[in-house]
């Protein structure tokens, strides 16, 4: 195994708060364009694979709940078997960092062919995506990604949120005031928190994760915005470490998955910044079966939380949209610390032909992500 910090993982980890202070920066611009030519939208698709995907939900939920407008988040490959109505009131963003994935680009195909306004979010000008799409996100201040996605993902789903805000106040449904503090918290309060993450929470991560090393299984726990913070969470424990993950909301966790869990497991709970009712009861029955839990953010803690470890409860200070992406990047951390421990690869997974997947994946070769032949 390598020197760990010659790996890209951990490097690209630790870019998150200059990556979202870049990108959300130098789009501004092009953000509020948007949200002018888009105010009269009745509909918003978001599509993507992967993180992007799992980033679509969070996104839709603020485009609902702050612009009144109808919104899902899709993954790509659905999004093409499914067809959903698209017309010229329709806004389908776009996510593929190189511009160039599959089912990305058929759904783009298929947002021109009903007239929709199709807004790419890319790393590439050059790429299908950048060139062929209504509107483009140009995300080149985040950087070329060469490993599995940590800092393309917090900051396009910061570019998103940032969206939804404008879109907001073009629409009437927030004031002036609002949108400023929230705009001004995820270009400025959610690097800092990021930050503060690096120099208080690294530290804790590096001491406790030894005892959650080579569990049977990790149950990520997250609702409302928080649920694609857990899905993010365990798609870097299968990336980095290829461990066996699961995730669900606190509410299927109760009714569910907490039915599975026992001392050789691990439980990791999210809070959403909106109620920590369910979070605290997941904590409690998840301590009772004796397994290692994981808290992030703000949930209060429980009596019989002897097994559990509780990081950054001060992420309480942000709404539920800044808290989402800060929270990903204490489980990009988490997944880091673990794949060290394990003397896992986490650029690239040696028991899988990695350059075929990409291949399988993608309609051109991917630039920045240098795989072995």
């Amino acid at each position: 195994m390598k020197d760990w910090n010659t790996y890209f993982f951990p490097q690209e980890v630790m870019e998150q708060a200059e990556a979202i202070r870049n990108c959300t920066e130098e789009l501004k611009g092009q953000i509020e364009n948007i949200a002018d030519i888009c105010r009269n939208v009745r509909k918003i698709h978001i599509v993507g694979s992967g993180d992007c995907y799992f980033i679509s939900l969070a996104a839709a939920e603020a485009f609902r709940q702050l612009t009144g407008t109808e919104a899902m988040g899709y993954e790509a490959y659905d999004y093409f078997l499914e067809k959903p109505e698209v017309n010229p009131e329709t806004m389908v963003i776009l996510f593929s960092s190189s511009g160039k994935s599959l089912y990305v680009r058929k759904a783009l195909d298929y947002v021109k062919e009903c007239q929709g306004i199709s807004v790419g979010v890319t790393n590439h000008k050059e790429s299908p995506l950048g060139m062929e799409s209504s509107e483009v996100l140009l995300t080149a201040a985040i950087g070329v990604s060469r490993t599995f996605p940590t800092k393309t993902t917090t900051s396009s789903l910061a570019l998103m949120y940032s969206l939804a805000f404008e879109l907001a106040k073009e629409k009437g449904k927030i004031m002036e005031e609002e949108r400023v503090n929230l705009q001004r918290e995820i270009r400025e309060a959610v690097p800092r928190m990021i930050e503060r993450i690096y120099a208080e929470e690294k530290e804790k991560i590096q001491q406790s994760a030894q005892s959650f090393l080579e569990e049977r299984c990790y149950t990520y726990v997250g609702s409302g915005p928080a649920r694609s913070t857990a899905m993010i969470g365990a798609a870097k424990i299968v990336e980095t470490s290829r461990g066996h993950v699961t995730f669900c909301n606190a509410e299927e966790y109760m009714h569910l998955h907490g039915f599975s869990v026992k001392s050789p497991d691990a439980v990791i709970v999210i809070g959403n910044n909106i109620l920590d009712h369910r979070e605290r009861q997941v904590v409690e029955y998840a301590c009772d079966q004796k397994a290692r839990v994981l808290i992030v953010g703000a949930v209060a803690k429980e009596q019989n939380s002897e097994n559990a470890v509780y990081l950054a409860p001060w992420l309480g200070e942000l709404s539920p949209w800044g808290g989402s992406i800060c929270a990903m990047t204490v489980l990009h951390l988490f997944a880091c610390e673990l794949s060290r421990l394990s003397y896992k690869d986490p650029d690239q997974p040696h028991d899988v032909n990695l350059k075929k997947v990409i291949d399988l994946l993608y309609t051109g070769p991917v630039a920045g992500w240098q795989v072995e032949e």
